[in-house]
């Protein structure tokens, strides 16, 4: 019961009071919303399902904060994801605190949404720290740690998975590029040792369906030199 009261006391901190705004306040908030549709859910170079996603989102953000939820389902019936984020941008940087949900579709009492002891919890905590370097060569530097939840070893400790990325955006005519590169530097979620699990770049365009509408539509050739896996994935966004 503490679990439920404590989500209930969150919605009514953070949503409740957009309801007591003058409609001249309002105009501080800047609602999001959409879909992305993925050939497969591929994460930091791991594929956690191998059929076609949907990927629902939606956010709110208020100055620097944003308050929002993403979701993945798989087609096949076979997965799904549904997190929470709060994210605060300042200057060049961006602080993300993240909560990862997983259930199991095909038994949906097997995992309890408000259970967030950390031995048996399904949720896991990541906060997470984005960089962009000023100046001619954007690059972004991105560091993430799992402090909580489901990301145990074998003995039931904490792994604090921890991931790292460079990324390189930039453009060529009318396609955005980026190059990226990611690994851990311990045992962790993605690689029992440290080690580089994801290289890779991205094509992304918008295709101009009308004058008032377009489709972002984006490609990726992304590698795990430690699987020896690699993937081409496929995004289009509504």
């Amino acid at each position: 019961m503490k679990q439920q009261f404590v989500f209930i006391l969150f919605f009514l901190c953070t949503v409740l009071p957009l309801k007591a705004l003058e409609p001249a306040d309002t105009t501080l908030f800047e609602p999001n919303a959409g879909i992305d549709f993925t050939n497969r859910y591929i994460w930091r170079g791991m594929a956690l399902n191998s059929s076609p996603n949907l990927q629902p989102y939606a956010d709110i953000s208020y100055k620097n904060f944003t308050l929002g939820t993403w979701g993945s389902y798989a087609t096949d019936g076979q997965f799904a994801e549904v997190d929470l984020f709060l994210a605060y941008s300042i200057n060049n940087f961006n602080l993300t605190l993240t909560d990862y949900y997983t259930e199991n579709e095909n038994d949906y009492g097997e995992y309890d949404l408000f259970n967030y002891k950390n031995k048996v919890t399904n949720h896991a905590l990541e906060f997470m720290v984005d960089y962009q370097l000023p100046g001619r060569f954007p690059i972004v530097l991105t560091a993430a740690t799992i402090f909580y939840g489901l990301d145990k070893n074998i003995e039931g400790e904490n792994l604090y998975s921890t991931w790292v990325q460079v990324a390189y955006p930039f453009s060529i005519k009318n396609y955005d590029l980026k190059v990226f590169l990611g690994g851990t530097p311990h045992e962790s979620i993605y690689c029992n040792e440290a080690n580089i699990t994801e290289l890779g770049i991205q094509f992304s365009k918008e295709i101009t369906i009308t004058d008032r509408f377009s489709l972002p539509v984006a490609v990726a050739l992304i590698t795990n030199p430690t699987e020896e896996d690699v993937f081409v994935r496929f995004n289009i966004g509504l």
